[in-house]
């Protein structure tokens, strides 16, 4: 799949930015209210930041005992009994997983995941990287990348659509696509190589910042992907107030973006989400479930 050219754009406007509503539970996550709508089989959403209790970071140095508890509240949460995790090496690797043991499985380093296997919660860690959330509807299918610059001006999100289409027959164009929390173009001031490296414009002084839900957004239009399936966070991990970890602020600790499919015999405290799944699937005609 090709690369867009340098500095090219799509227009000037941006796609639709939607902010990201509360999902109560152990573990509260952030969660795009027009996909728990439109897809209710879908497990989708980002933690928050919460006081020294909400760090998910399983390679920043945090107490791993404490940690772990987090993510088994979370995996009851969700009620996912399998969760896929990987060390991040800002690089451009995706790995489809089509069979999951229960419990955490760490994956070979990698930045993306994606699987069609319901009960299998697909994780990145971020803190100013963009989550990429992307749901495949017609295969129920879907992908989770981590987006930093690096892994950007590599092609990650590329990477992923080319596995899309080639993996789960479905074109870019299908895909509704996510850019989560993460940080904004005002706040993330980084250096002319860095603008170089995304196919951007050289500045003329150091420092410029940079959008990086922009450039990803104008990646996956010339990629095929439909502006009406595509939207972005309202939320920066960085501006004041933000409930997230923000490296650039000074945070040590990572909250996790994650997604996956709902287990056909979950129900979540309130009933909801297996109920509106239920009613869901049961629309559809057999063959197609």
């Amino acid at each position: 799949m090709p690369l867009p050219q340098p500095g090219a754009r799509s227009g000037s406007e941006p796609v639709r930015r939607v902010t990201e509503t509360t999902r109560h539970g152990r573990i509260p996550l952030r969660v795009h209210p027009e996909w728990a709508r439109a897809f209710p089989w879908v497990v989708q959403g980002t933690t928050v930041r919460a006081g020294a209790d909400a760090d998910f970071g399983l390679f920043t140095g945090g107490p791993a005992g404490e940690v772990m508890k987090r993510w088994e509240s979370l995996a009851e949460d969700t009620g996912c009994g399998s969760m896929v995790h990987a060390r991040q090496v800002h690089g451009r690797a995706v790995t489809l997983h089509e069979a999951t043991p229960p419990g955490l499985m760490l994956a070979p380093p990698c930045d993306g995941h994606a699987t069609r296997r319901a009960g299998t919660l697909l994780a990145v860690s971020v803190a100013d990287c963009v989550p990429v959330f992307v749901v495949a509807p017609r295969v129920r299918a879907v992908m989770l990348l981590h987006a930093g610059w690096r892994g950007v001006a590599g092609g990650i999100l590329e990477a992923g659509l080319a596995m899309l289409e080639r993996d789960f027959r479905t074109p870019a164009r299908e895909a509704h696509i996510h850019m989560g929390p993460a940080i904004c173009g005002r706040c993330y001031e980084v250096g002319r190589e860095v603008h170089e490296a995304l196919g951007l414009p050289r500045p003329a002084s150091p420092g410029q910042p940079v959008d990086l839900r922009r450039v990803l957004v104008d990646r996956a239009l010339a990629a095929g992907a439909d502006a009406a399936h595509l939207t972005t966070s309202s939320f920066c991990t960085r501006c004041a107030d933000a409930p997230f970890f923000s490296h650039r602020g000074g945070d040590a600790g990572r909250q996790i973006a994650v997604l996956g499919i709902t287990p056909d015999d979950f129900g979540s405290p309130g009933g909801e989400w297996l109920d509106d799944h239920r009613r869901e699937r049961d629309r559809q005609p057999v063959e197609d479930r």
